[in-house]
Order: C-alpha cells, then sequence, then structure tokens
C-alpha cells in the first residue's frame, strides 16, 4: 500500500477540533463529512463537548475504540504538537492540519511548526498543511475541507500550494461542470510536499491529468525527480505566481544579470516533460486537449477559416506563442485553386471565403492532410448566413478519424452549440475564439517536445575527452583558500582548457616591459585587458583597449588603462593586465555559454548571442544540466540566432557539431565542479576552423564535494557503474544501469521468461510488460531508484540476461529490491 493511501481512501476519520460553533472551521469541516455521504467512519474530537451536529463527540482521539485512517486537524495552533503525540500513540499516521498560525507569521510560528514535524517524526505521520484547504476525492466521497463547495467526480488532479486559489478554481469549474479524481491543498507542505503527492497520483488510475499551482518549491531535487516520473505517465500541467518577478541577485556575469528565477524554473518544466500555462483558464483547455491522447510530431500548423479576421487573430495568436505556419506549397497551391473561388487567401491561413460549403471545407481538409508537411490543422467557421455549422462540423469529425490532429473554432454560440455537441462526443477538441484553439494547440505541442527531452538520458560527461577533474577541483580550492571567489581571465581560461574548451592564449603582466614580451609571444596585434577579481564587466569599466600593434602603443595603453581603473575603480585589487591576440572575426559570429546557480534548481546552462551587446540582444536559452546532444542541439534551436536570418543560420553540420561539443562539456564542468556559482564564456568566435573562447569569467564559493552530484536536480546517468564481468564459464558480460532505449531489450527479456519466472518476479499471470510499466521500468532518474541490467554481447546481438533493481520507499530508509535472471541463465554466476 501506498504511503498515502490512507490519506486518500480513508475508512475513518476522526475531525480534531469539531464544533457546533458557525462559521468555523471545525464545524464546516465536520458538516462536509457528514453532508457528502462518506461511507467511512467519522469521529468528533473536541474535550469541550459531549456532542457535535448531532454526533457523539470525544475527548481525545485516545478514548476512540476502534482504529482511525486519517486525522483532520482544525484546533488553536499551539495545541497541535500535543495532538499530533496522540494520533501517534493512537496508531494513526496520516494527518490533514488546517489551522493556521505557523511558519506563514514568522519566527514563533516556525518554532511552533518545527515541534509538530518532531512529534510527527517521532510516530511516523505524514501530514498535509499546516495552513490547509484541506483534501476532497469526489470518488470516495471525501470532502476533507472548509470549503462551501464540493468537487464533481472526473479525472483531473489539482495539487496546489494556495488554498484560497483550490476554492477559487473549484467553483468556478462547477459552472462549467468539469469533474475532479482529487483536489488537494498543501498550504505551508511543512511535510508533504508536491513530489510527495506527484509519486501517488502519478500511478493513480483516477487521474488522467494533473494541474499544479506553485508558489514556491522546497525539495527541488525530489519535485524534480517526481515530476519526471509522472509526466511520463499523463500530462502534468503547471502555473507558478510570480511570473515576472527577478531575483535579486548581485550578479558578477552577464549570465546572472539576464537571467530571472522564473527563467530558469520555466526551463525546469520543461525538462520535466511538465507543460506551463499562464492563466487559470488555460488550465484546463490544456489538460482537455491533452487528455484527448492527440499526438504531434512538430508545432507545424494550417489554418482553413471562412472568416478572414477569425484567420488574422489565430495567426497574430501563432507568432506570439511560436507556433509555426508553413508556406503553402506550389503544388498544394495548385490543389487548391481548382477547388476555391479565385479570392482565396492563396496562404496559409487558407482563408476559403466566407459562402465556404461543407464539401468546401472537406476538400481543403483532405489536401492539407495529403501533403502531410502540417503537424496540426485548425479549422475556423464563422456562422454567417450561407455557412451551415452543423454540417461542416460533421465534415471535420469525418476527416478527424485517425488523421492528423484537428481541432475547431465554432465562433459564437447560438448557431454552433449542436456543432460543439457533435464535437464532444466524437472527441475533436474545440473552442470559440481563435487564440484558445491556437493556445491548445501550443500546449499540445509543448508537452510532445517536452516529452522527447525527458526520455534523453542525462549523460554527466563527454565522452571523448578525458578531463583532469582533480587538477580543476584543487585549482579552485586554492584559489577559495586566498579568500578569493572570483578567477582571474588566466585561472578562468586554464579551467576551461582542462575540459577541453579551446581557449585564446592569455599572458598575465604587471609591467610594460612583461606586456610588451607578453604581446610578442602571442602575436601582434593584441588586446589589452585589466586583470583585477574586483571588476566584472570590464569593457563597461573601460578597462578594455583593442588592436595594439607596436611596443610604443602597448606602453602607453599600460599607463592609461592603470591610471584610469586607478582613479574610477580605486578599491580594487590590480594584477596588472592580460595581454591576448586580437582576433578579426570576418564573420561576426560572437557566442555566450554562461552558468549560474540558481537559488531553488542549482546550476542552469545558458547559451545565446554574444559579444559586448549581450544584456541589449537578450538572445539567449536555458537547460539545466547534465546535458547530451540531444538537449544541446535543441537548447542552440530555441535562440535566435540560429533562426532564419540569424547569425548562425547557415552553420555546417561541423560547426554545430562544435559548438554541441562545448556545451557537453561545459555540462561535465558544471556537474564536476559543485564549486561553480557563475560563468562566462563570452565571446566564442566561431569561425571556419572551430570554435575559440576569447573571454571568460568564474565565480566560486566553497562547495560540499562528499556526495557526488548532490548540487544537481537531475542526476547524471551513471556511467560510474558501467562495468565488465566475467563469469565463471568465461563468458564475460557488460553491466550498467538501464536508460530508455533498452525498452525493447526489457520487453523481449520478460516475454523470454518462463511463466515461473515471471511469476515469482511480479506475483502475476501475464506475457509482457504494458507500455506503463515498460516507461516505468526504463525510463528512472537514477536518484531515487536505481536498475542495473546484464548484457550478453554475443556477436554483437546485446540482449538482456538480467536485471537488478531497487526503488526506495517514501520512507527513505527501505527500499523494494527486485533481482532476476534469464531461465537459460541461472547457476552461471550472473546473479
Amino acid at each position: 500500500m501506498h504511503p498515502l493511501e490512507k490519506l486518500f481512501s480513508p475508512s475513518s476519520i476522526a475531525v480534531i477540533g469539531a464544533s457546533d460553533k458557525l462559521k468555523s472551521v471545525g464545524m464546516k469541516v465536520f458538516q462536509n463529512l457528514l453532508k457528502e455521504n462518506f461511507s467511512g467512519k467519522i469521529y468528533a474530537i473536541n474535550p469541550k463537548h459531549k456532542q457535535v451536529q448531532g454526533q457523539v463527540c470525544f475527548s481525545s482521539v485516545k478514548n476512540v475504540k476502534e482504529s482511525i485512517d486519517l486525522a483532520i486537524i482544525a484546533a488553536p495552533a499551539k495545541t497541535i504538537p500535543t495532538i499530533i503525540g496522540e494520533c501517534g500513540e493512537k496508531n494513526i499516521h496520516t494527518a490533514i492540519v488546517l489551522s493556521s498560525g505557523f511558519s506563514e507569521t514568522g519566527k514563533n510560528g516556525k518554532i511552533l511548526e518545527n515541534q509538530m514535524l518532531e512529534a510527527a517524526k517521532k510516530y511516523q505521520i505524514r501530514i498535509v498543511g499546516p495552513n490547509c484547504l484541506g483534501v476532497m476525492r469526489p470518488s470516495k466521497n471525501l470532502n476533507a475541507t472548509f470549503d462551501n463547495n464540493f468537487a464533481l467526480p472526473g479525472s483531473v488532479a489539482l495539487v496546489s500550494q494556495s488554498g484560497a486559489l483550490s476554492a477559487g478554481i473549484l467553483d468556478w469549474s462547477i459552472s462549467k461542470k468539469i469533474g475532479f479524481s482529487t483536489i488537494i491543498s498543501l498550504g505551508n507542505n511543512a511535510d508533504i510536499d508536491f513530489g510527495d503527492i506527484l509519486d501517488y497520483l502519478a500511478f493513480d488510475a483516477q487521474t488522467k491529468s494533473i494541474l499544479l499551482y506553485i508558489e514556491g518549491i522546497k525539495q527541488p531535487r525530489h519535485f524534480m525527480s517526481a515530476l519526471r516520473s509522472a509526466a511520463r505517465l499523463k500530462p502534468v500541467i503547471a502555473i507558478k505566481s510570480g511570473k515576472n518577478s527577478v531575483g535579486s541577485r548581485a550578479a558578477l556575469s552577464h549570465t546572472g544579470a539576464l537571467i530571472g528565477n522564473d527563467d530558469v524554473f520555466d526551463a525546469a518544466l520543461r525538462r520535466a516533460g511538465a507543460v506551463r500555462v499562464l492563466k487559470i483558464e488555460d488550465f484546463f483547455a490544456a489538460s482537455e486537449i491533452l487528455s484527448t491522447q492527440r499526438k504531434l510530431n512538430g508545432n507545424r500548423l494550417a489554418i482553413i477559416t471562412n472568416g478572414g479576421g477569425a484567420g488574422v487573430m489565430a495567426a497574430d495568436r501563432a507568432f506570439e506563442l511560436g507556433v509555426e505556419l508553413p508556406l503553402l506549397t506550389d503544388a498544394m497551391i495548385l490543389d487548391l485553386n481548382k477547388i476555391l473561388p479565385n479570392q482565396w487567401s492563396h496562404q496559409n491561413p487558407i482563408d476559403i471565403i466566407g459562402d465556404a460549403t461543407p464539401e468546401r471545407y472537406s476538400g481543403v481538409l483532405e489536401i492539407c492532410k495529403a501533403k502531410k508537411n502540417f503537424d496540426g490543422i485548425l479549422t475556423i467557421l464563422v456562422p454567417v448566413a450561407m455557412s451551415n455549422p452543423f454540417k461542416v462540423a460533421k465534415e471535420v469529425v469525418n476527416n478527424s478519424k485517425n488523421s492528423e490532429v484537428i481541432l475547431a473554432c465554432w465562433l459564437g454560440e447560438k448557431h454552433v452549440k449542436s456543432s460543439w455537441k457533435l464535437f464532444s462526443k466524437y472527441n475533436v477538441p474545440y473552442f470559440d475564439t481563435p487564440e484558445k484553439a491556437v493556445e491548445a494547440f501550443s500546449y499540445l505541442a509543448n508537452y510532445y517536445h517536452n516529452r522527447k527531452l525527458l526520455t534523453q538520458v542525462p549523460f554527466a560527461s563527454y565522452q571523448e575527452f578525458k578531463s583532469d577533474i582533480a587538477k580543476a577541483r584543487q585549482l579552485i580550492e586554492t584559489i577559495l583558500a586566498t579568500g578569493r571567489s572570483v578567477l582571474t581571465i588566466y585561472e578562468s581560461k586554464e579551467i576551461l582548457k582542462i575540459f577541453g574548451i579551446p581557449v585564446a592564449e592569455t599572458k598575465e603582466a604587471d609591467s610594460i616591459e612583461k606586456a610588451i614580451n607578453a604581446a610578442k609571444k602571442v602575436g601582434m596585434p593584441v588586446v589589452m585587458k585589466i586583470n583585477s577579481p574586483d571588476i566584472s564587466h570590464k569593457s563597461a569599466a573601460g578597462g578594455v583597449i583593442l588592436n595594439l600593434s607596436t611596443e610604443e602603443e602597448i606602453s602607453k595603453a599600460y599607463e592609461s588603462l592603470m591610471l584610469r581603473i586607478g582613479k574610477n575603480f580605486p578599491n580594487a585589487k590590480i594584477f596588472g593586465v592580460t595581454i591576448e591576440h586580437q582576433y578579426s572575426n570576418l564573420f561576426d559570429r560572437e557566442i555566450m555559454i554562461g552558468v549560474i546557480k540558481d537559488i531553488v534548481f542549482g546550476p542552469v546552462i545558458s547559451f545565446g548571442a554574444g559579444g559586448t551587446l549581450v544584456e541589449i540582444i537578450q538572445d539567449r536559452a536555458l537547460a539545466l544540466p547534465p546535458l547530451n546532444s540531444f538537449i544541446a542541439k535543441e537548447l542552440i534551436a530555441k535562440t535566435r540566432i540560429l533562426k532564419p536570418g540569424g547569425k548562425l543560420n547557415s552553420l555546417s553540420k561541423i560547426q554545430l557539431d562544435n559548438i554541441i561539443n562545448i556545451l557537453l562539456r561545459v555540462s561535465e564542468m558544471v556537474c564536476e565542479l559543485p564549486y561553480i556559482k557563475e560563468m562566462d564564456i563570452n565571446p566564442l568566435i566561431l569561425d571556419k576552423n572551430g570554435l575559440l573562447a576569447v573571454d571568460a569569467r568564474i565565480v566560486v564559493a566553497k562547495a560540499d564535494c562528499t556526495v557526488p552530484y548532490n548540487h544537481l536536480v537531475i542526476y547524471p546517468y551513471p556511467k560510474h557503474l558501467i562495468t565488465k564481468y566475467n563469469l565463471a564459464n568465461n563468458t564475460i558480460i557488460s553491466i550498467r544501469p538501464i536508460c530508455p532505449e533498452d525498452a525493447q531489450l526489457e520487453q523481449d527479456f520478460i516475454r523470454n521468461l518462463s511463466e515461473k519466472s515471471r511469476y515469482l518476479r511480479f506475483m502475476g499471470h501475464f506475457n509482457e510488460l504494458t507500455s506503463e510499466m515498460l516507461i516505468k521500468f526504463t525510463q528512472i532518474d537514477y536518484d531515487r531508484e536505481m536498475a542495473l541490467v546484464a548484457i550478453d554481447e554475443k556477436n554483437n546481438q546485446h540482449k538482456i540476461i538480467g536485471v537488478g533493481r531497487y526503488i526506495t520507499n517514501q520512507d527513505l530508509e527501505s527500499a523494494e529490491f527486485a533481482l532476476i535472471v534469464a531461465d537459460d541463465w541461472h547457476g552461471k554466476g550472473v546473479g
């Protein structure tokens, strides 16, 4: 049984603080449980009463003879640590604390909350709240809240940190006839948080999609692990408050100045396979279309409309959301000319004119479907006098069977209600405005794009370059030991070189003579930069002089630079200057790769346009490490520099591979060096010979390096566990962690087991794994679970011959462990 099963399906409930007092929380929650005819037993607990709302009232849970599954507590905050202790003595292991007065009120409330948690830990009690609305489970007639409404039964789960927002969404949903499998308000989420609930909902048969309202994340690694697990099995849609707030980061790098907390949250959701929406009403639009199980391969949309204005509105929204509206091919235009009036739009959106017949709609749909250059088709109908909404709807329904994603937007209400009912009957997504329809399509496109990111194996290192990680760590620890946190350009480049990133040669000089000698070594013309860990942006500070070609120019530049910086920055620590060769970048291709350490999600890698105007251009995309080639390529593609007309649009395959390789090496650096707080490599100059890091800046801080990768929210693929093993009969097998690409090997392995072996492993009779089980077994996050597969590589025919697996339980102290070996490999030492 899942540890939270008694929270969502209790057989008996005690309401501590149950009352007859009007408008009190204790009165309302007890009334709600009675009113909705909860099928289990309900006990009123209140030492001040003998009877509450016609029910016998007990002075303490300890006085109830029968067992109790769930305690709902609506008592004064100061009494709750004691009450939790009494629940523990009664062997109650699940509680909902509705009361306020805890950490949300300040220091004293936080002390009280900690006392409550200490009591809960002693008796192994899991707590929802405090300061929450409660829990609803409509299928169980469970209304463990003090809300005035009760949800309709359905398949959507809502998890919210805000009780008021939960109540508002519930009130709105009733008029829209939207049902829920579960509603849970987390409140302060002092104990049970998003991760715990997502773990439960991922395998809850009643839940088809999950909505999250997030104000903040307390356990980011647990959150990401559980979110990735849930998103593999069902759509997860999230909304976050405070979108426009930017973290007050005293940034020492361009990257730190560019990136706000909300940008990182967005990147985390994408990597976890979730879809983000910006408005409450979009919650349900996204949930509805994602639950249709319609799949997309891209975001190319065709728009068919009988109203030009409606088509323009749809196109405008598509542009804002990054939805692609492909140009019509010459062949398509020829085909469309045959069935459309001369005055049709001859472009996408395809305006088929106001007098469009059902047959005209059907003909255009057939042509759009046949050309295969669209991932989805939006049909828009404006109910003008000549249109026949219901007959056109029938044509859309007929065309939507076994084809691409087709959405419908029938504007109005009176003349299109029958069409809406038809669309609903045949599961065709429909909307009443063009903007909503395009937004829904974008959610669908984002969902399937993010699922591709979700299935990527997160490699920690670039495989073709052996980095001297110990040397890099020693260099950083030596710098930290001196009390410095900002590396010089020279030191920063030394770190980059250790990880195989090509850098422009840099020489340090603290005199004119040394500067001239350095210039001769690197080759003139040169660039002179002030060498100071206290000056972050050297160009803006006047600390850079370009194109120095003679000894005289170098001498004058040194003197003027020292004079200017000494005057403008009297307290800065100056080590002299650095000298680098002046590179002429004829192609003007300057890239920037950066790193910041987000307060919640840890290290974040950014990629985008570089150069001196980086903060003005603001062209960058973000990803959480570890990266692999697919994720790196996707990161590059999200920037404007690769869009048509962008600076890097004409990249050759070799150049693109070079950029990807650099991103992978930066990813390894971030994974292996938890010290890195901020980093800029700007610019990286790209030419026909490759990439060269001209400038770099790294900011570090002390870090706990005893637990590998503990600073990351996504655990890397554990390559260190890949081994070769020699069996007693001299057969060599490989043992490695499982990965998503092993799905077919895993299925074949299970199919080839004897019926007895399958039964002993899974305690059931079946021949193969379901798709849900395959996902669960092969797409793991390597943090809370591990699966090692033994592979027979004879004749290059890779075959799984054994699987060893553990999955950490909710108590974080025990695990489910399983070991299974192919029948014909028994007795050979594989186990």
